[in-house]
């Protein structure tokens, strides 16, 4: 009862912020005007705002099947589900429930244990952060930012290096780390401190810096594909800004939308593109309007694509994983 009360006080906190947002967003705006503006949107450049989107998708499983431990396997399809599934989570839970979702499924449904989900999804935490700062460096370089950003840098380099160091740790201190006695009975303490090893063991990525440099390098296409979408909604509203505009935008949501406090971020994501677009001298009416759009543009493919799976599910039901090659060749009692 106690964790269902903290919930929804929660949740109500969250709506109560999202919702004022909203309101800094539509005051003293001309709806009409704001309408007027989304209706002539250009649906071609709108489209690349929507397939900037969807591409992540492409890149990301790719980089979870990188992350997994060699002796693992998930194919790329079962593996691009998972990480669909997780964004739609990510978009429609409180946090962390996409990211448990997105564990949860790798570890049970592919079988690779939670150690190893949890390795895979610590390296992506890490490649994401380590993508979200080179952004806002790069942004930083061009362009002089806000006060509220500069200091938003200061705390994700601290936040990046400390679990940097974090992660090295259990990588290199559990190198050879070998199960012994699987059939003993662990009290709590032993448990924690074994499944702490195993996931410091399968954090073999970071072990081999060509191959976590390559999840880096996906991590920075992922944020690629994310201003490409930003562009072209710029783009369908004939608005001519300089490229560095685009990597503001794009540093502010890294920022602003880092621990998501409502479901889809609603009201965070609006406030923050409306607010900058304001920075960089546009409209009120059209402030809103671009980042009404953008947003549509964010959820239709990080939402519903995983939405997608659950009705083919639904109607075409998968058969079951075979058992792994261990359980099912043990020797069967007679």
């Amino acid at each position: 009862m106690p964790n269902r009360r903290k919930k929804k006080i929660f949740l109500l906190i969250a709506w109560v912020i999202a919702t004022y947002l909203l309101y800094l967003c539509f005051r003293g705006i001309e709806l009409e005007h704001a309408w007027k503006e989304i209706k002539e949107a250009h649906p071609l450049w709108l489209l690349l705002g929507v397939a900037g989107h969807f591409f992540i998708f492409f890149l990301w499983a790719e980089q979870w099947i990188l992350f997994l431990p060699a002796k693992l396997t998930v194919s790329y399809k079962r593996m691009f589900e998972v990480n669909a599934l997780m964004c739609t989570a990510m978009n429609t839970l409180p946090f962390p429930g996409g990211h448990a979702l997105g564990v949860f499924l790798l570890a049970k449904r592919e079988r690779v244990g939670h150690s190893a989900a949890l390795s895979v999804m610590s390296l992506d935490q890490l490649a994401e952060g380590i993508g979200k700062l080179t952004v806002l460096l790069i942004v930083a370089w061009l362009t002089p930012l806000p006060p509220l950003m500069k200091q938003g840098i200061i705390g994700l380099v601290i936040i990046v290096f400390c679990f940097l160091y974090v992660l090295l740790y259990l990588a290199h201190r559990f190198h050879d780390y070998k199960e012994t006695d699987p059939g003993h009975n662990r009290t709590l303490k032993e448990k924690i401190i074994h499944f702490v090893s195993r996931w410091g063991h399968q954090l073999e990525g970071l072990r081999s810096l060509r191959t976590f440099l390559y999840g880096v390098i996906l991590a920075y296409g992922m944020k690629l594909c994310e201003a490409t979408a930003i562009w072209g909604v710029q783009k369908s509203f004939g608005i001519d800004l300089p490229i560095w505009s685009v990597l503001l935008i794009l540093a502010a949501l890294n920022l602003t939308t880092m621990v998501p406090l409502a479901p889809g971020n609603l009201g965070v994501y609006e406030a923050t593109v409306f607010f900058i677009y304001q920075h960089l001298g546009i409209a009120p009416e059209q402030a809103l309007a671009l980042a009404l759009v953008q947003h549509l543009c964010y959820l239709l493919p990080l939402a519903g694509t995983g939405y997608i799976f659950i009705l083919l599910r639904n109607f075409f039901p998968q058969k079951p994983l075979p058992e792994p090659e261990e359980e099912a060749s043990a020797p069967q009692n007679p």
